[in-house]
């Protein structure tokens, strides 16, 4: 093993390189630009970008590339774009066709026939343009050109008036060269300066500037710089040795102050203040530059197509191009004036602060680091491999503990080494010895440690919760174990105010004060993988899979700094610091950011109105005011947000229906709305860009929408109307079935009343005075004949006949049971009165259950009265009266039958006629009116058939009464 270690160290290599350049994002023919040729590029006024390139003349929104041309190019290749006050967009082609672009229509200019090589605008409404015949300006009101003559003006050789490099400030002076001389154009007072350095006929590039520009010479290096009084030579060996052997194809002067030279073979930095000069991207041509709103870099490439750079300040540590898995790094640190990073790869290597010198080392075998750690008691850095520990020192690597098991993190503290692995943390003293159980004091996976920032104890991040550890009788015990079972993540101390801040597997924040009291301070999104957390300059800084978070401690207030910000990655494994810089280990490289610029919000971003389609159908927006209700409104709207990459969304609400705002896609371009709400209504659009802010500006619309006819005021009325004759159609029919119900009701309540009449009647029947007296009377008979027994039992018979005719005189209906005890009680005494041999049977089948069936109360006495009163009180012999109660199971109903041998109903009548002429049958015409009113409540309710019956000879032997009642 030692010797395969001894091999390894052998084979270590060491390489020198520097590279530090801004992240940047590309849009090239792979990714939906027109062209990688690019000549120039221009910001407009609403915030577009505006491209000039081989293919023509193209204008970005942040998501498409829109193309202007016309039939009246002759070549389609355009350069030289320009925005005058008015605000059209001016250019030219390589056939020297000029053109200006308004209202998104391109117009070429039919009346010049000259040569062109540059333009410029005034604040005079007036275009400028140098070429081979001189220079000439153009009225953009009438169209008009002229030639500017000059007396100072040089000829060439074949009496050429030749100018070029034209541009203007933001004061509106024009300046072009003019055979080694710079002409400046004051509104009508021209002025030359001569400059002499540059050779015969070599021609010098005018920077764009908003002040008085720098001029370069474009193949010999030489710079003038503006005075007060006009140009003088620039000397500077650092920027002439840039310059050297480039050709200079533009120059600008951004608002920061910074001149950005474009050249065949990379982009000069120089800043003027300082003198320092810097080479960028020295394997790409750039043609052109601009800062547009959103304080992005925008270069334009003449191979490359165009870049984008969020932030210049925030740059990209590579190693070579062609070794791209060293570009992976997992691991970084800092001590003194040198940070260290390890890669994926298997490589490690310092960069020194000072010399910005990268000092790499690749060391076999070609693993990952378990752990990077800077010693500032050994002063070294400790990392290990494959569970061996190693020691890096002076550009050395030495092996320090080939048995030094997967170590995750690691603190050297006084005397002690703390070695947290996944097989628990151990403690000793000499860092080369075995790490044995003897040195373990807690078996449990442990992933960070830091020293207390208010007590001598340590506390280790674990994955069952947050140790605490205070030395005692020799030896470091475990103390407290806070957040049980909850895997810590990475744990920080926080000096200034006591406080020791960890994160957890589940994206809490938790602080700890010295009093033990754990507080939630803040929870992160689900989605958010952090593996660091790291404490600086009053910020809590979190690298993640989104980049790095960084938690102002104070405000609670989170940012992100991720690609979109200009990092290389979004992968962040490690961060670390110096004193103005927050160094990052990512997929792509180490990341340097500047602590001053993570709080710097951008500025925002811009919604801009296109066009509005009625049934797509383009209408003006200043003339659109009224909307129909079947009419679909189309809104046109491009974002601006560079930032975003196209990350971005519209948000739209109408108000006073609907004010929460709904979402659609950026790349939509535009919002439908099939159908609006009637009356005064008010539109808002906005943008919401990656972070989740508001474009600066929220368009707003108002438009009346026409109600339907069915919501107008004429139809309500009509439905009024209808709903009113419908109601009072509603309300009389109502009326009338109530009018109707009542006159139902009050004929109920008659055939009601008639009803208890009726049985008021049945009872004055049964209980009529001539029976009363009769029986009375019989009673008296027997007590004269002093018969008590008899007269006793007819008395009582005669008051239980009175109570229960009584009682049934108030209910409806009775059992049949009760109903025979009560004829029982009227035929014994009948029997009493007729005082003749007489008989009579009551019989019941037994299938029937005479506690069960109800039948109207006192219907049947008096079909026994008749048969007493009409046939068997004439009869002379023996007497007979039977009774027969059946049940008809097809009918459903109840049988009674009533036999009597009495003189018959013929021979019954002629002796009440003849005997009682004057006699008024009231109680037969009670029983008819009662079984009326019965059967008219519910029919078929009672039915009666009467019989008579005779013997051979027809004579008249008696009646049979056939009683149906349903039940």
């Amino acid at each position: 093993m030692r010797a395969l270690l001894v091999f390894l160290l052998f084979t270590i290599s060491y390489t020198s390189l520097q590279a530090q350049y801004p992240s940047y994002f590309s849009y090239t023919i792979e990714n939906g630009a027109p062209t990688n040729e690019i000549y120039c590029i221009l910001q407009d006024k609403q915030g577009y970008i505006w491209i000039g390139c081989d293919a023509g003349v193209y204008r970005y929104n942040g998501i498409t590339f829109e193309h202007f041309s016309s039939p009246d190019l002759t070549a389609r290749s355009a350069t030289g774009l320009r925005q005058s006050p008015s605000g059209r967009i001016y250019g030219y082609n390589f056939n020297s066709q000029v053109f200006y672009i308004e209202k998104d229509k391109l117009t070429v200019l039919k009346n010049w026939k000259n040569p062109v090589n540059g333009i410029a605008t005034d604040e005079e409404n007036h275009m400028w343009i140098s070429g081979s015949n001189g220079t000439f300006k153009l009225n953009e009101t009438t169209l008009k050109w002229e030639l500017v003559a000059y007396v100072k003006h040089r000829t060439y050789q074949n009496d050429r008036y030749f100018t070029d490099n034209m541009r203007s400030d933001n004061q509106g002076k024009i300046y072009y060269n003019n055979n080694n001389n710079l002409i400046v154009w004051d509104k009508t007072i021209p002025k030359s300066f001569p400059l002499d350095k540059i050779q015969e006929d070599l021609p010098i590039a005018v920077a764009k500037s908003a002040q008085k520009p720098w001029l370069f010479g474009i193949t010999n290096a030489t710079v003038f710089k503006p005075e007060t009084w006009g140009w003088s030579q620039y000397i500077s060996a650092e920027l002439g040795n840039l310059l050297k052997n480039k050709k200079v194809n533009t120059a600008t002067v951004t608002n920061d102050g910074i001149v950005w030279i474009c050249t065949h073979s990379g982009l000069i930095k120089f800043n003027p203040t300082t003198g320092k000069s810097e080479l960028l991207y020295s394997q790409m041509a750039f043609s052109d530059c601009i800062i547009d709103r959103e304080n992005n870099y925008w270069f334009s490439t003449l191979h490359d197509g165009l870049i984008r750079i969020p932030e210049m300040n925030i740059r990209t540590w590579k190693v070579h191009q062609d070794e791209v898995n060293n570009n992976q790094f997992s691991h970084i640190v800092s001590a003194e004036n040198k940070l260290f990073f390890a890669s994926t790869a298997g490589l490690i290597a310092d960069l020194n602060l000072n010399s910005q010198q990268i000092f790499k080392i690749e060391h076999e075998p070609k693993s990952d680091f378990g752990m990077l750690y800077s010693d500032p008691i050994d002063q070294c850095i400790y990392f290990n491999k494959l569970n061996i520990l190693y020691k890096y020192k002076k550009g050395q690597i030495q092996l320090v503990n080939e048995k030094a098991r997967p170590i995750k993190s690691m603190l050297h503290y006084q005397q002690h080494y703390f070695i947290l692995s996944s097989q628990g943390l151990f403690v000793t003293e000499d860092i080369t010895s075995s790490l044995d159980n003897e040195k373990q004091i807690v078996d449990d996976w442990c992933r960070d440690i830091a020293i207390s920032p208010f007590s001598r104890s340590i506390f280790v991040g674990a994955n069952k919760g947050l140790y605490e550890f205070t030395y005692k009788d020799g030896k470091w015990v475990k103390s407290k174990l806070f957040l049980k079972e909850k895997q810590i993540i990475s744990i920080d101390t926080d000096s200034k105010n006591k406080l020791i801040y960890l994160l957890t597997f589940e994206g809490k924040i938790y602080s700890l004060n010295k009093s033990g009291q754990l507080e939630l301070f803040k929870e992160l999104d689900q989605n958010t993988r952090v593996t660091q957390l790291k404490l600086f300059k009053g910020s809590i800084y979190l690298s993640c899979n989104k980049g790095i978070i960084v938690v102002d401690i104070k405000t609670k207030q989170s940012y992100l700094v991720d690609s979109f910000s200009g990092l290389s990655s979004n992968n962040v494994s490690s961060i670390s610091f110096t004193e103005n810089y927050c160094w990052a280990a990512t997929g792509k490289g180490i990341q340097q950011i500047p602590i001053d610029i993570i709080r710097k919000r951008a500025p925002s971003s811009k919604v801009v109105l296109r066009e509005v389609r009625i049934n797509n159908s383009k209408r003006a927006f200043n003339e659109l005011k009224e909307i129909k209700f079947n009419e679909q409104l189309t809104i046109v709207v491009d974002g601006l947000a560079y930032r975003s990459n196209r990350s971005f969304e519209f948000a739209y609400r109408i108000k006073g229906f609907n004010n929460s705002w709904i979402k659609v896609p950026g790349s939509a371009g535009k919002i439908e709305f099939p159908q609006l709400p009637s009356g005064n209504i008010t539109i808002e659009i906005k943008l919401i860009d990656h972070r989740g802010f508001d474009s600066e500006n929220i368009l707003s619309f108002n438009y009346h929408v026409h109600a339907p006819f069915w919501q107008r005021w004429w139809f309500y009325l009509l439905i009024v109307m209808i709903v009113a004759i419908i109601a009072f159609i509603f309300f009389r029919r109502k009326e009338i079935i109530l009018r109707r119900n009542q006159l139902q009701e009050l004929k109920n309540l008659k055939l009601e009343n008639e009803l208890r009449l009726s049985q008021q009647s049945a009872l004055k029947a049964q209980m009529n005075p001539h029976f009363i007296f009769n029986v009375l009377n019989s009673i008296k008979g027997y007590i004269y004949e002093n018969d008590k027994k008899n007269a006793a039992k007819y008395l009582s018979d005669f008051s239980n006949l009175v109570r229960k005719v009584l009682e049934f005189s108030s209910l409806p209906e009775v059992s049949l049971e009760l109903e025979l005890e009560v004829l029982k009680l009227y035929i014994e005494l009948e029997e009493m009165l007729l005082q003749n041999e007489f008989s009579y049977q009551i019989t019941i089948d037994e299938n029937i259950d005479p506690s069960s069936i109800k039948i109207p109360a006192l219907l049947i006495q008096p079909f026994i009265e008749n048969a007493f009163k009409h046939g068997l009180r004439h009869k002379k012999g023996s007497k007979n009266l039977s009774i027969h109660v059946s049940y008809d199971n097809i009918t459903q109903s109840l049988l009674i039958c009533i036999n009597d041998n009495g003189i018959g109903r013929e021979a019954a009548k002629e002796l009440n006629e003849r005997y009682h002429s004057d006699h008024h049958p009231f109680a037969t015409e009670a029983l008819e009116r009662r079984l009326e009113l019965l059967n008219y409540e519910k029919k078929g309710l009672v039915g009666v058939e009467i019989l008579d019956k005779f013997d051979a000879e027809e004579k008249p032997i008696g009646t049979t009464v056939n009683i149906r009642i349903h039940v």
